[in-house]
């Protein structure tokens, strides 16, 4: 593993030097070895040749020497052969296998081997012995034996593979040298587009070009490359262009978001002043006329002037409604830690306070903690525990129940009450602002409560929805993100 992370390590003129040469290498190695291989075989096939015919030789010399048991001429004709070093023992037999004569040249000869044993001939460790048979008129009268060493020939070879290898290491030389020439030619295009791409990611210049050179795969790898970069070039300019246009686009939505805010704060206090003024006359004097001019009004009168009270008292309610929904669609988030468990016990203690009727039982789960802004989770929890006191007054006993179930980033908080309900078909228009799915003769209200809840929650990048068995029960769940 790390030769081979050190090989992908080594540059590219490195890598093609190293990989030309080693296979330069080892093919001259094979070729020497195959070269030495075949004029070993040749010199072995040379040697027996010469020897095969020295023996021939003088087998057909000792031939009449054998027949007349002529030991003198014998030794003689074995004597002839110190003139030959390869040849270490010769020896002659009679046709039983007696020895007839005997040469041993060097001390470590040996001796005439008993041709009654089998003999291994030929090329054997290092030596070479041969039997040849002595004959007259195609009858063998005896056996020459003769044992040669092969110094000669591991002489020869050793000679010849050092030449081949001397001249191997001249060819190498000579190829590095070309090796180092062409692999310049071949690595300089492909270096000059690394630099190039180099170039380009320092310093982020779309209009640098790679040189190019030839029409083969490296000019060819050069052209995609420039038009490569002459792509992304154009790309980058249109995405130049188009945040460019983008930002400006930005500016012009920011400054009508600016001046629909202010012209949204402007309406907030005209709501807030002027139009409140104009109620409150209607109200006041309203309740004076009741008051006053009650004995000259008869019971239709009467009963107009209620109705009109009563109206002006619901579109005070309507204003504080819009003007809670406007807040908490701009009033920036102050995010901490939120016990929900406490706010919730502290708002249904606020609602026992001012109506405990009827008998009311809430349950609700300890220790219940998200991360959110605590005065608008307020203003939304408020919302939701008025909606489950309202709609479950008629209920001979009320049962409100807050529990959670945390998960992973988030926790699902849900309010159920044992109320009027709602039909699941009208859901969807259920936090929609002035949506009603109860008539106000049945329970008051203004419409807004559920808007306002949807908005403070998804602020929070929560989620909001509900579930209802119609004149049964209802149930809110609200996901919101656990404290960081």
């Amino acid at each position: 593993m790390s030769l081979s992370w050190h090989w992908r390590d080594w540059p590219l003129k490195a890598k093609l030097l190293f990989l030309t040469l080693s296979t330069s290498a080892l093919g001259i190695a094979l070729v020497c070895f195959s070269l030495a291989t075949l004029e070993s075989r040749n010199y072995r096939n040379q040697m027996a040749s010469e020897l095969d015919t020295i023996a021939s030789i003088l087998a057909e010399q000792s031939a009449a020497a054998v027949l007349f048991e002529d030991r003198g001429q014998l030794n003689n004709i074995l004597k002839s052969l110190q003139r030959i070093d390869t040849i270490q023992l010769g020896c002659i037999y009679d046709t039983a296998g007696n020895l007839l004569s005997e040469l041993a040249q060097t001390s470590n000869a040996g001796s005439c081997p008993d041709l009654a044993m089998p003999q291994r001939l030929g090329f054997t460790d290092d030596h070479y012995q041969l039997l040849a048979p002595i004959t007259v008129d195609d009858d063998t009268i005896g056996q020459l034996f003769l044992k040669c060493h092969l110094e000669v020939l591991d002489h020869h070879i050793r000679t010849f593979a050092l030449a081949a290898l001397g001249i191997g290491l001249v060819i190498l030389v000579f190829v590095a040298i070309v090796a180092i020439r062409l692999q310049r030619v071949i690595a300089q295009p492909i270096l000059a587009l690394s630099d190039t791409a180099g170039q380009i990611t320092q310093a982020h210049d779309y209009s640098l070009r790679a040189p190019v050179a030839g029409n083969d795969e490296l000019g060819q790898l050069g052209k995609v490359f420039n038009e490569m970069i002459g792509t992304i070039e154009s790309q980058n300019r249109r995405i130049l262009n188009s945040q460019r246009e983008l930002e400006r686009t930005v500016e012009e939505r920011t400054a009508e978001l600016s001046l629909a805010n202010r012209e949204l704060e402007a309406f907030s206090y005209s709501v807030s002043h002027d139009l409140r003024q104009p109620l409150r006359a209607i109200d006041g004097f309203s309740q004076a006329m009741q008051e006053d001019c009650a004995g000259q009004l008869d019971q239709t009168a009467r009963d107009y002037l209620s109705r009109v009270r009563s109206a002006a008292v619901r579109m005070g309610h309507l204003i504080d409604g819009l003007l809670i929904l406007s807040r908490v669609s701009r009033q920036p988030l102050n995010y901490e830690t939120v016990d929900i468990s406490a706010m919730t016990s502290e708002i249904c203690r606020e609602l026992v306070e001012m109506n405990g009727d009827p008998p009311t039982r809430i349950d609700i789960q300890p220790d219940i903690r998200v991360g959110g802004d605590s005065r608008l989770l307020r203003i939304a929890f408020q919302n939701l525990l008025e909606n489950a006191w309202k709609y479950s007054a008629k209920k001979p006993e009320r049962r409100i129940e807050i529990t959670a179930e945390p998960g992973q980033h988030a926790i699902t908080i849900s309010i159920r009450d044992n109320g009027a309900g709602f039909d699941m078909k009208y859901a969807e228009k259920l936090f929609t602002a002035f949506n009603r799915l109860h008539s106000p003769a049945e329970f008051a209200g203004t419409g807004i409560g559920l808007a306002t809840v949807y908005r403070v929650i998804r602020r929070h990048h929560g989620n909001v929805s509900a579930h209802s068995v119609l004149g049964e029960s209802a149930t809110f769940h609200v996901n919101l993100p656990l404290p960081a």
